[in-house]
């Protein structure tokens, strides 16, 4: 398989540090999956672009346990780690089709493990022109929509952000 076409994750960590001086990204707290008998780890990240981010990005991957190959054995953890870092990059870069790490290729040329992605949009509508700033939806709407993982564009009023809200929460 030809990997000349794929850039490894501490590039694209480079690249988007030079678009985004402010970047910051976060791991979430890794989750044991089981899908039928098969175990995963599952490491979810976040990218805000700028301190006043509304919706960061944020990507997903699975590693199975034990890890199938030499190179995933006994660093599920780790590799999914870096799996997802490549992955949230690589939406916030456009990389399109050829999301995948030279790693992740080369880690599943022995096996088919899942790998899950969830994208956020990178350019998600922020707030109108002229709008009354008290309109905007406020931070903890915000966070609350995260935490419901909301994929869509962020709303653009106090009123869209609760609308939403009622209808995806539980």
């Amino acid at each position: 398989m030809d990997l000349s076409n794929y850039v490894d994750v501490p590039t694209r960590f480079a690249m988007a540090l030079e678009r985004w001086p402010e970047l910051r990204i976060m791991e979430n707290r890794p989750e044991v999956i089981t899908v039928g008998d098969k175990v995963f780890i599952s490491v979810t990240m976040q990218a805000w672009r700028t301190p006043d981010d509304q919706i960061p990005a944020q990507a997903t991957a699975w590693e199975p346990i034990p890890g199938l190959t030499p190179f995933t054995r006994n660093s599920e953890m780790m590799n999914a780690s870096t799996s997802a870092l490549g992955r949230v990059l690589g939406l916030m870069l456009s990389f399109g089709p050829k999301m995948a790490s030279t790693e992740e290729v080369r880690n599943r040329q022995e096996t088919t493990a899942p790998a899950v992605l969830v994208k956020q949009p990178q350019n998600a509508p922020r707030q109108a022109l002229g709008a009354n700033a008290t309109d905007r939806p406020s931070e903890a709407q915000l966070k609350y929509l995260r935490g419901l993982n909301y994929e869509g564009p962020a709303p653009e009023t106090r009123t869209e952000a609760s609308a939403l809200i009622k209808r995806l929460a539980p």
